[in-house]
């Protein structure tokens, strides 16, 4: 099931596509502004995200900028009454994948979307949280564009936790995905992530962290996304 984030004002138009898309497969979630959608960009992941351009905290364009340069690949959707093509251009330019002009048709929406995101397929190998970006395919880790080298372990329990930034993973989720079926034990877990924390720590001067939540489990946090 798709996640999609609509970033939208209008309440109306929200809940209209919220209504038409979750019946046809897409998990929405709804912001009406910038300031919640790049809440929630900051800590969800997300397939695709469907953006206006006029908001009342400021403009769509800006949220689109902040989100690229946080590293993110995920294709944006401009849905806009601005019809001007100095805006669409602009839009384009800056790393959407479409521009849509109200008013349009779910039907043509949904179309689009499928599309941007069969376009972007090659970058689902990719996980990007912030500075922190993980080749799935490569098994590689960058943060800062340094890279860091990590056990089998390592890479596994870090690309657990930045699927699910800014939330927290217990050590039960970490145990059940690693290796649903083997002995592995709390301690286990609780020693790999030592020796993560601390790799993360010197490559990363502290500005994403890997932190406990006593009797429960870890949470990955950028300090920018609060």
């Amino acid at each position: 099931m798709p996640k999609v984030l609509l970033v939208e004002d209008d309440p109306q138009i929200s809940k209209s596509l919220k209504m038409s898309l979750s019946f046809s497969g897409y998990d929405v979630s709804v912001a009406e502004n910038i300031a919640d959608g790049w809440d929630n960009v900051s800590k969800h992941i997300f397939d695709i995200l469907l953006l206006d351009v006029n908001l009342p905290d400021g403009s769509g364009l800006d949220l689109c900028r902040k989100i690229r340069a946080m590293g993110q690949n995920v294709p944006i959707l401009f849905l806009s009454a601005r019809t001007d093509e100095a805006v669409v251009v602009e839009g384009m330019n800056i790393g959407a994948e479409d521009y849509i002009r109200k008013p349009f048709g779910t039907e043509e929406l949904k179309v689009r979307m499928n599309k941007a995101m069969k376009r972007t397929d090659p970058e689902k190998n990719l996980v990007a949280y912030g500075p922190l970006k993980l080749s799935l395919e490569k098994r590689t880790v960058t943060l800062f564009d340094n890279p860091i080298s990590l056990g089998k372990r390592e890479f596994d329990i870090l690309t657990i936790l930045a699927k699910k930034a800014g939330e927290v993973v217990s050590r039960e989720q970490i145990l059940g995905l690693l290796e649903p079926n083997s002995e592995l034990y709390d301690r286990t877990i609780d020693s790999h992530m030592s020796h993560l924390r601390r790799k993360m720590r010197d490559a990363g001067k502290e500005e994403i962290q890997i932190l406990p939540v006593y009797g429960v489990g870890y949470r990955l946090l950028w300090k920018q996304a609060n």
